[in-house]
């Protein structure tokens, strides 16, 4: 005799009911489960699969390679999750799972990608041993994330991927929210391809930029600035930046570089940009500052990250940022939170 309906329906989505204290923990540890459901649909394009309408399980195994009934399993748990939806005997997207779609504005697909990657996912496993010693393995092994993309191809190509699609909102809120009028020449410190800076120049198009990283990445840097018809204004300069900076630009723009790096370190980079700056130019850096309080920010989790992937990485308050400034002989003039994203803008000047 089949049980009435309600036996099931009724039952909490955790282990526990929502009121129960676990209930915070229960939830923790079913995301884990969560995630590694929608990493695989990440890293099997379902998205870009149902990007045209619904399919079934059975085409969908055909399409991807997928054995059908372990594919069924995880397009019935994405289901539940709101990644999908039941369409007769197939499946289809819904918004939030058409987000994961690779060919939109801000799609999620390359940050789901680049925290699933084996490596990275690996690496969080070491806070335990950072947090005890610290000294991350991860980092200890391969020198920092960068170290580790650059021996893996395939995950280097989703970072890259990510932090192209990362950094496009805190691009287009530079260019609205920082007044540009009056610079000239930009230097983009370990600017990566030069999303960022690219995005400023064809907001500014009296703009001249350079963008300074490893050599490891200037066949990617020239491509994209060559695709974006930027090579007669922009160019990749090939070195470390705590070797030298190119002289004598008007703003030299450090996004997301000063919290890849501990105190010393991070001093080191910023020296070298003061000593690059004339006594006009500017510095601007866009890093996430933590609040004062603990509350739920994307600071903290980013912070635990950092914990694991870098010698020293870290987030930090302003109080922590203008003292790395000011060690460095640079004044803080200006920090603004660089709406909508969990960034802020640190604008500094050479200590006269």
């Amino acid at each position: 005799m089949a049980l009435p309906d309600a036996s099931i329906s009724s039952q909490p989505p955790l282990m526990v009911a929502s009121g129960d204290s676990r209930a915070a923990v229960w939830k923790m540890v079913q995301g884990v489960y969560r995630f590694s459901a929608l990493y695989t649909m990440a890293r099997l394009d379902l998205a870009g699969r149902l990007n045209e309408g619904p399919r079934t399980p059975a085409e969908l195994a055909t399409s991807c390679g997928a054995r059908q009934d372990q594919l069924t399993r995880l397009l019935r748990a994405l289901a539940a999750m709101g990644f999908l939806e039941a369409v007769g005997d197939a499946y289809a997207l819904t918004g939030q799972g058409a987000t994961l779609y690779s060919d939109i504005p801000g799609s999620m697909r390359w940050a789901v990608l680049s925290a699933g990657e084996p490596g990275s996912w690996n690496a969080m496993t070491g806070v335990t041993e950072a947090v005890r010693t610290g000294v991350s393995p991860f980092a200890e092994r391969y020198g920092s994330m960068y170290g580790y993309l650059e021996h893996n191809p395939e995950a280097g190509h989703d970072f890259d991927a990510f932090m192209v699609s990362r950094s496009k909102d805190a691009a287009a809120a530079l260019t609205r929210q920082y007044e540009f009028s009056g610079i000239r020449t930009v230097t983009d410190v370990g600017g990566g391809v030069g999303l960022v800076l690219s995005t400023l120049m064809d907001a500014y198009p009296e703009v001249q930029g350079t963008v300074l990283d490893l050599k490891e990445v200037a066949q990617r840097a020239e491509q994209f600035l060559a695709d974006r018809g930027l090579t007669d204004r922009c160019r990749f300069v090939a070195g470390d930046y705590f070797d030298s900076v190119p002289e004598g630009s008007d703003l030299y723009l450090l996004a997301n570089i000063v919290h890849n790096h501990g105190r010393e370190d991070a001093v080191r980079v910023l020296r070298q940009v003061r000593a690059a700056m004339r006594p006009d130019s500017r510095l601007l850096a866009l890093d996430v500052l933590l609040p004062g309080e603990c509350r739920p920010h994307f600071g903290f989790d980013l912070d635990i990250r950092m914990m694991a992937v870098f010698s020293g990485g870290r987030e930090r308050d302003q109080d922590e940022y203008t003292a790395l400034l000011d060690e460095a002989g640079l004044r803080v003039t200006r920090v603004e939170a660089l709406h909508p994203t969990p960034l802020s803008m640190i604008e500094a000047v050479a200590t006269q």
